[in-house]
């Protein structure tokens, strides 16, 4: 089995909603325009790969054909990588072995397994960087992410390539998660993974229908029926989404203002009333669906 990488974010996609405006309940690719401004056009990607998102697809191709600078969520190189391992781990005596349990501590060294993590690794970890890792055993990875095809075509073009999102700004979101936050909603995963990966599945179909909708009403039924977790899950929800759909909506207005730009990120942050699109809209910018 070949050796994946440790992810440093990715959990944007698969985290519940509250409310939601019908405006923006489908579409992945959206024109967005203001008085004065050239079009940009925003993306919304799924950090997973899978053969059937091996090419991006001709709208979005051609959109970022005809960009003269891109953004992405984040991108990550040799330094982020490392820091963000780093950051994932216990540097002090504790062990994810103390922190949640033997029984699920044994589930976390199986479930991590794919991605060549040794068991005196695994068991350093705090509870948030085994949940960002988190795998289907069953389920092979074929090619290249979105988000990656995105920066690939970019350097290609010796475009200009920014990010909203630093990797301590990535970190401290995770980090900060409170331990008992952690503890749970890990505990929850390993014990619930045969419907996790059936739901990762739905949500790679909805994606691929572009309902963004449904990607959220997808994680909010399976919440719904393990309410034990629904208050770590709301806190979860708070910081991966909703705080940083405002800090994104806002650095992302950076390159919009110039036009011509391409803004790459996770989908779920495109959608309903609280998405990145509503909140520029409320600064004055109209976002059209495209694909």
């Amino acid at each position: 089995m070949r050796r994946r990488e440790f992810i440093v974010a990715g959990l944007a996609a698969s985290l519940p909603a509250w409310a939601a405006a019908k405006r923006f309940d489908r579409g992945l690719l959206w024109r967005v325009t203001k008085a004065g401004t050239r079009p940009s056009h925003v993306y919304g990607t799924i950090h997973v790969p899978d053969a059937r998102l091996a090419q991006l697809p001709p709208p979005v191709r051609r959109a970022l054909d005809g960009a003269r600078r891109v953004m992405l969520e984040f991108v990550p190189d040799g330094y982020t990588r490392e820091r963000f391992m780093e950051a994932a781990m216990f540097l002090d005596r504790q062990t994810l072995e103390g922190t949640i349990g033997k029984q699920d501590f044994e589930r976390a060294v199986e479930v991590l397994a794919p991605i060549g993590l040794p068991r005196e690794v695994v068991n350093k970890l705090k509870p948030w960087g085994v949940l960002l890792n988190l795998r289907d055993p069953q389920r092979g990875e074929e090619g290249t992410p979105l988000d990656a095809q995105v920066i690939e075509v970019a350097r290609a073009r010796r475009l200009q390539l920014d990010q909203i999102e630093g990797v301590e700004e990535q970190i401290f979101t995770f980090d900060e998660l409170p331990m008992d936050a952690q503890v749970a909603l890990l505990r929850h995963s390993l014990e619930h993974r045969a419907e996790l990966a059936e739901l990762a599945e739905r949500t790679l179909d909805a994606y691929l229908a572009r309902d963004l909708s449904a990607l959220w009403q997808l994680r909010e039924a399976f919440i719904a029926r393990y309410p034990e977790v629904a208050a770590y899950q709301a806190v979860m929800t708070k910081r991966v989404i909703h705080d940083r759909n405002v800090v994104m909506a806002f650095r992302m207005q950076r390159q919009l203002r110039r036009g011509d730009a391409f803004v790459a990120l996770g989908a779920l942050h495109l959608y309903g009333e609280r998405g990145v699109l509503a909140l520029l809209e409320q600064d004055g910018y109209r976002a059209t669906r495209v694909f």
